[in-house]
């Protein structure tokens, strides 16, 4: 009896200390992972991939970096290079050379196009498509951020991108801007009458010093903590399936039987009544461009490596509703802001799926040279007045614009 006690506790200490060693290695381990990478300690701090924290704009483009990104259909490694200023492509210059006519885009991923060769993103597209039909040159600037949207887009041009005196800003409004805005307002700083101040980044200002010592002592129970978080937090949002909280959720209001989102529809167009008037008193015009999500053009647009399931879009699914363009027109329209609606040339033709990529929600190359036909065709026949050189008469043969505005 004795013997069988005392073999039982032999058996407890060597499963005791076998635990101890794998929790001294799983340690070890991620200090070496910490050390390599700054995950754990300081993971609010530190940024990895293209973007950083921002005090003015929440986040931004890492300035005067390059990196190499995959494109998702095809798996060609991309170089992006980002300038000085946090902008995709070549250095501007400041001040704008005399005769210049420049045109800055601002938007979110699809202005950004992380997986599209420079060359073929609209913005260049549009740069080509511009020349020659222009009296003076023509520059066009990539100003777009991932994950953006038009109360980023007024911060970022007021904040930072005033100096490149553009004569044209184009603003492409993305279907997902709705959910982006509300997650960012709540750190947006706001004038009484809503315009936009600044948007802290909430990591920038999260306290350091309530740390207890035995939990900077110890990186195990740190990292436990973050996974346990997380994991709740994906789960909280899967069951809650029709919060705007939800990475599934964000496209809702694009259907016909969706929610209500009028009130965070609005919010998230409000900025664009600010920016024009910030444009306005530069010299500039403003033009709002919407870009249709894949699954507004076509039931086959978008269907692989589950984008539409994280979407939560069904495989099959192609949204109709034309109500969502026509809000952002009658949004356009009081403000006295030429819209660009692209839409139905989107939706034209035997395979619109071949202007999306498949493994992204993201214009293919031949969706990027659409849009920039589009965007072109629409600058010609508004030939805004703005300060600098204007556009001379487009004696190309067009169809008639849809639009909701001109340029006053």
């Amino acid at each position: 009896m004795i013997r069988s006690f005392f073999l039982w506790c032999k058996h407890v200490v060597y499963a005791v200390a076998v635990l101890a060693i794998i929790a001294c290695l799983a340690e070890i381990g991620l200090r070496v992972y910490d050390s390599a990478t700054a995950q754990v300690t300081r993971r609010d701090l530190y940024d990895r991939g293209i973007v950083c924290k921002s005090w003015f704009v929440h986040h931004t483009l890492k300035p005067s970096h390059a990196f190499i990104v995959k494109n998702p259909d095809t798996g060609e490694r991309l170089k992006a290079t980002i300038n000085s200023l946090g902008l995709r492509g070549p250095e501007p210059a400041i001040p704008k050379p005399p005769g210049t006519f420049r045109v800055l885009c601002l938007g979110d991923d699809s202005t950004f196009a992380a997986g599209t060769r420079e060359a073929d993103t609209f913005c260049a597209r549009l740069q080509a498509e511009l020349a020659g039909r222009i009296a003076s040159s023509v520059e066009v600037i990539n100003a777009g951020v991932p994950e953006y949207c038009p109360l980023l887009s007024y911060l970022q041009f007021r904040h930072e991108l005033l100096a490149l005196q553009p004569d044209l800003i184009v603003l492409s409004f993305d279907m997902s801007d709705v959910a982006d805005d509300y997650l960012l307002r709540r750190q947006a700083v706001m004038t009484r009458d809503g315009q936009p101040l600044s948007c802290t980044h909430p990591a920038l200002e999260l306290p350091r010093s309530c740390k207890s010592d035995r939990e900077g002592l110890l990186l195990l129970p740190q990292f436990a903590r973050q996974r346990i978080n997380c994991l709740l937090a994906g789960r909280t949002l899967d069951e809650n399936s029709r919060s705007i909280d939800s990475p599934k959720c964000r496209y809702l209001w694009l259907k016909d039987e969706g929610p209500d989102w009028s009130v965070h529809i609005g919010q998230a167009l409000s900025p664009l009544k600010h920016l024009g008037e910030l444009a306005r008193s530069t010299g500039a015009s403003l033009v709002v461009a919407a870009c249709p999500a894949p699954w507004q053009v076509s039931p086959r647009a978008s269907a692989g490596n589950n984008v539409r399931e994280e979407a939560g879009i069904a495989a099959d699914a192609c949204l109709k509703s034309r109500r969502p363009f026509e809000i952002i027109g009658e949004f356009c329209t009081a403000h006295q802001i030429p819209f660009c609606d692209v839409s139905a040339s989107f939706a034209q033709g035997t395979e619109p799926e071949r202007l999306y990529l498949t493994n992204a929600a993201a214009f293919s190359p031949e969706g990027h040279a659409l849009y920039a036909r589009e965007l072109a065709g629409f600058i010609i026949r508004n030939r805004p007045a703005a300060g600098g050189a204007g556009p001379a008469q487009d004696t190309t043969p067009q169809p008639a614009p849809r639009i909701s505005t001109r340029w006053k």
